[in-house]
């Protein structure tokens, strides 16, 4: 596919109107999951120690990736709408439960619980906008509809930040909270508007596991999920190594520029499999971690390190909703959400040891590329995603 031809997709995305608001919801969406790690730790942070506030932040992530798969299943019973509300309700309750309790000098355990629950009932936006992508956009325009998705999910990671933190200096974190929630809400009542489209009933006997052909695309996306988190630990410890620890949000975010720009180029050709698109991630993390022989070199390898990430991304989130059961897209997309926590979770451990070494951090998180690229290489990816088995 030519550059025309992308450029012709995403024209044809944006006429529909159904399409521009579903695109709006996921800017609404996106934002808030970039802004609430920092929201949380900068609210708890404000009369408790650090210690305490990294440690609602990890209740909050836990939470959330221990039901993602519950309120997925749920939402695809219920109806995304439904259950997002439902869900909103108590997250909003436990994070302005967290915030009266920050300001009254609340014990840790009180903050780290409310921390925690909100993440258990964090509302199943990402996923479901995933599964509305699939539905809406039909076989022709999926693969530029998921490739939107990863840029502007790119975007909220590098801008939410930013806004999360200008607003808690600015005014006070409450005002931080505040937007999230409004946010969040805002991309509810968006999808609500939605025409509905009926789908397949979802299986009614209780599912512990994955469906089978999500499983091995999992290990994949957990792998990705793992060599990105592993990076961003690396880089850091690269910087801080080097006393310019001012330079690791500049190359951060330059990676996920190079992510987001490769999402939008790559992320809508059609032909571009997982197989390629990973062992590019992988190529890219091998010259980032040349660079860091050369500090300035970072500078150059770190929008490269991320180009083939963000189109990576589009492909396995497509073929999990392929990969999915009649009626079961939120789910699937979910499942796919929470192992991806848990190998983000593992790659920061892993290059958090290796941190004393930059070098070989940055090492660790090619290695950890390579591994997704050979697992879709050798059926996590490509063929299997092609399959919808019902359990």
């Amino acid at each position: 596919m030519s550059t025309a031809s992308v450029a012709t997709s995403y024209r044809a995305l944006f006429a529909e109107p159904v399409l521009r608001r579903l695109a709006v919801a996921d800017a609404f969406a996106r934002l808030p999951q970039g802004m609430v790690s920092i929201t949380v730790l900068l609210v708890a942070a404000e009369h408790a120690s650090m210690a305490v506030a990294g440690l609602a932040v990890a209740g909050y992530t836990l939470g959330q990736a221990v039901t993602g798969p519950v309120r997925g299943r749920l939402a695809d019973r219920h109806g995304l709408v439904p259950v997002a509300a439902a869900c909103g309700t108590g997250y909003a309750l436990a994070l302005l439960t967290l915030l009266a309790g920050a300001m009254a000098g609340a014990p840790a355990g009180l903050l780290i619980g409310t921390a925690a629950a909100a993440g258990l009932v964090n509302p199943p936006l990402s996923p479901g906008l995933r599964s509305l992508w699939s539905v809406h956009a039909g076989a022709g325009l999926a693969p530029t509809a998921f490739a939107l998705d990863a840029a502007v999910m790119n975007l909220g990671y590098i801008a939410g930040p930013v806004l999360a933190s200008a607003l808690a200096a600015g005014l006070a974190p409450a005002a931080a909270l505040g937007l999230l929630l409004a946010l969040t809400g805002a991309a509810t009542v968006i999808i609500g508007r939605q025409p509905h489209r009926p789908q397949p009933p979802p299986a009614r006997t209780p599912r512990a596991r994955p469906p089978r052909g999500l499983r091995r695309l999992m290990l994949t996306a957990a792998l990705v999920n793992a060599a990105l988190s592993a990076s961003e630990v690396a880089l850091t410890g690269y910087v801080r190594h080097h006393h310019a620890l001012w330079a690791s949000g500049p190359l951060l975010a330059e990676v996920s520029i190079g992510s987001i720009l490769g999402s939008l180029l790559l992320g809508a050709r059609s032909g571009s499999g997982a197989r390629s698109l990973l062992a590019g991630y992988a190529g890219g993390l091998a010259l980032l971690t040349a660079a860091g022989l050369d500090a300035p070199l970072l500078a150059v390898a770190a929008p490269l390190a991320g180009f083939c990430l963000g189109p990576a991304l589009a492909v396995l989130f497509g073929q999990a909703a392929n990969a999915a059961p009649p009626g079961g897209g939120t789910e699937a997309q979910a499942w796919l959400n929470s192992i991806m926590n848990a190998g983000g979770a593992a790659g920061a451990a892993l290059a958090g040891v290796a941190s004393g070494q930059p070098v070989l951090a940055l090492g660790l998180s090619f290695a950890l590329a390579v591994a997704a690229a050979t697992g879709a290489t050798t059926g996590s990816g490509d063929t299997e995603a092609r399959t919808s088995p019902v359990r």
